[in-house]
């Protein structure tokens, strides 16, 4: 599937507001309408890391016994696909930068390992290759590739990535599918986002963001449009928002407070829900009321039926 129609899966404009949401009048601004993205498995290398538990992990990504650094670069196309497995991800937006500049460091626990790891770029692809991953990764064995890129401001960038930390920045359109490992994103035009596990933060995003997120804490701040999140696990924390926050969780913390438009929560799991200064309304169609603490929402309020006696706020 294409970069383009990966990202329509998820960013459609509707024409119009979501049912219980905008009572001010004014027409309805377009917004994101959540389709749901098809299950795929977790690449095999971020299973079988994940299966050395995470001393192991920890670990290998801390040591580097055999060490190779290449410098790859490309004309700058306004797209950049990236296919990675395990090692370290940062991607930078530059400003006057024409094309696009790769250092990959490449490190093995032994010399046979690093011989057989393969990086490439070619076009507007940038891809790593781990040939024989199970015997890779058996035992105190390790191999992985760090990358260090850098783009043209204003880059579509679609990741695919394995394991390990993932940084984005300075860039326009963002999709990441990734397994495992922490991921920031600051400072870019859109998010798209399916998440495995690990913390994910997000900060000043000009356009909607749309995450399908397994476990671990999401941050999400400073984002022009719409939000909409459906989480598995881990604590939710929302804050300025200009456009409409949807929100589906399983289970954690959920907290959201400064947004623009209205909010709206579908799904509520176990966990405390604070909801606070929201200019349009607050619509809640599932949890426990006794559970949901909200101030200064300046549109109208639909929460669920108290189960139980007790105050509300």
């Amino acid at each position: 599937m294409g970069k383009q129609m990966k990202r329509a899966f998820l960013l459609v404009g509707s024409g119009a507001a979501p049912t219980g949401l905008r009572n001010d009048g004014a027409p309805a601004r377009p917004v994101a309408t959540r389709t749901r993205l098809p299950r795929h498995s977790v690449p095999v290398l971020a299973a079988v890391v994940l299966a050395l538990g995470p001393t192991s992990l920890v670990a290998a990504q801390d040591r580097c016994e055999f060490r190779d650094v290449r410098e790859l670069s490309a004309p700058g196309s306004g797209n950049l696909d990236v296919i990675a497995g395990a090692g370290t991800l940062v991607v930078t937006g530059r400003d006057g930068l024409g094309e696009v500049r790769v250092t990959a460091t490449l490190c093995a626990s032994t010399r046979e390992r690093l011989e057989v790891l393969e990086v490439s770029l070619e076009g507007d692809r940038l891809k790593t290759d781990y040939p024989n991953r199970g015997r890779l990764w058996s035992g105190r064995n390790y191999a992985r590739i760090n990358l260090d890129v850098e783009v043209p401001v204003g880059t579509d960038v679609d990741v695919e990535d394995g394991s390990g930390s993932v940084s984005i920045s300075g860039v326009s359109a963002v999709y990441v599918k990734d397994g495992s490992g922490k991921m920031t994103l600051r400072g870019v035009g859109s998010v798209v986002v399916e998440d495995g596990a690990g913390s994910l933060e997000i900060e000043g995003v000009t356009n909607d963001v749309v995450v399908e997120d397994g476990a671990g804490s999401l941050s999400i701040r400073r984002v022009t449009g719409d939000v909409m999140v459906e989480d598995s696990s881990g604590s939710l924390d929302i804050r300025e928002v200009g456009g409409d926050v949807m929100v589906s969780d399983g289970s954690g913390s959920i907290e959201i407070q400064a947004v623009g438009g209205s909010v709206r929560m579908d799904r509520v799991g176990s966990g405390s829900v604070s909801v606070r200064d929201v200019e349009g309304n607050l619509v809640v169609t599932d949890g426990r009321r006794e559970r949901i603490r909200y101030s200064n929402i300046r549109g109208s309020l639909e929460l669920p039926p108290a189960k139980r006696r007790g105050g509300v706020r």
